[in-house]
């Protein structure tokens, strides 16, 4: 008698609950401190930083659709998505060109025998997150460290309820319900460029957006336990940060 095995739901598929085991919790600290420290920096740094992580990221990603049976390149990969944040130095027109550059090279792996559809999962998202923090820092530094604030705080509410939870809601409710606790405190104090109002709005858009990232990224992989750990240090900045950036640059120019 054969046994037919059930495919995952949706909801089954993409959903991830933070692992209590392991350093999670210290290398958390240590990349607040590493962004923190970039931000000081300048944007280069911020560059250098972002641009590590989404290259080692899509590597990741994509040797997880490898080990799968989907071949790609992890160093195409990890070339294409670096390029978008060193490219954003330049301003808009270099976020875009970059984002150009690594669909090429996407492109080409293919050519050469890798799978395209993996390498622009792989890639290109990851890029274009890290894309757009480099572009928010050289649009206002004060505003990427407002929301690099707002999402450790979303980050550290989803772990320390999410990590032992059952639901897969708790910890993104805690997340939420930590970043409008430090968003009031931004109204409050107005850190960065953001009047009170404009302060809630944004926080709020931390708040919504940040926990579609885990599942986002999910997606990317084969399987939600197959996402790297790289991948999953960026995964709230996934959506957030390219609508954080639209909408700063929007909000800038109305305002001056």
């Amino acid at each position: 008698m054969s046994s037919t095995k059930a495919k995952p739901t949706i909801v089954g598929r993409l959903a991830y609950l933070p692992k209590p085991d392991g350093p999670h919790a210290r290398l958390g600290v240590l990349w607040f401190i590493a962004a923190c420290a970039a931000c000081a920096l300048g944007t280069i740094a911020v560059a250098a930083l972002f641009s590590v992580l989404a290259a080692v990221a899509a590597m990741q990603t994509a040797r997880a659709w490898t080990d799968v049976g989907r071949r790609s390149n992890p160093i195409v990969c990890g070339v294409a998505a670096a390029v978008v944040p060193i490219a954003a130095l330049a301003g808009p027109k270099g976020f875009g060109g970059g984002l150009i550059v690594a669909m090429g090279l996407v492109v080409i792996g293919g050519v050469l025998g890798n799978n395209v559809v993996v390498g622009f999962r792989s890639a290109i998202l990851p890029g274009l997150a890290a894309g757009a923090v480099v572009l928010t820092g050289r649009t206002d530094m004060g505003a990427l460290v407002v929301l690099l604030i707002l999402i450790s705080a979303y980050e550290t509410g989803d772990y320390l309820m999410g990590a032992e939870a059952e639901s897969i809601f708790e910890g993104p409710l805690s997340g939420f319900a930590a970043v409008m606790v430090v968003t009031f405190a931004e109204s409050v104090f107005q850190i960065g460029p953001f009047e009170t109002r404009a302060g809630w709005v944004f926080g709020a858009l931390v708040a919504v957006l940040a926990p579609l990232g885990a599942l986002v990224a999910s997606s990317l992989t084969p399987t939600s336990e197959s996402a790297g750990p790289a991948l999953r240090r960026l995964d709230a900045w996934l959506v957030v940060a390219p609508v954080w950036c639209w909408m700063l640059t929007n909000y800038l120019a109305r305002s001056g």
